[in-house]
């Protein structure tokens, strides 16, 4: 029986990790809103209120989702399609953590 590393799920995982790292650092005030990092959409660029309210929404969005990834990156050494499952996820809770920033920024003031 011989397993095949699979590196694109590992990727995933490490870009997941990546997304969870900028949303916390942006949610703690410690990266000011930018045009190069963070959740850059029209409600988390029209105020330092709305970047930080944005980002501290999509915290607990990315951290589940970071976790479910790396979990299915794991499965994917040894189960067959599970690479799929850590895609859809990624994409799933990228996803959730942008909505989640929209309806926070939108909703906060100055």
């Amino acid at each position: 029986m011989s397993y095949e590393m699979d590196l694109t799920a590992y990727v995933l995982t490490a870009a997941m990790l990546l997304v969870v790292v900028v949303t916390h650092l942006a949610a703690s005030g410690r990266i000011q809103r930018n045009g190069f990092v963070g959740i850059r959409i029209p409600p988390t660029m029209a105020s330092d209120a709305g970047w930080l309210a944005g980002h501290r929404a999509a915290r607990g969005p990315s951290w589940i989702g970071f976790v479910l990834v790396a979990i299915a990156a794991g499965f994917a050494q040894f189960i067959p399609g599970a690479t799929t499952v850590c895609l859809v996820l990624f994409l799933l809770f990228l996803g959730w953590s942008v909505l989640a920033a929209w309806r926070e920024a939108r909703g906060s003031t100055t």
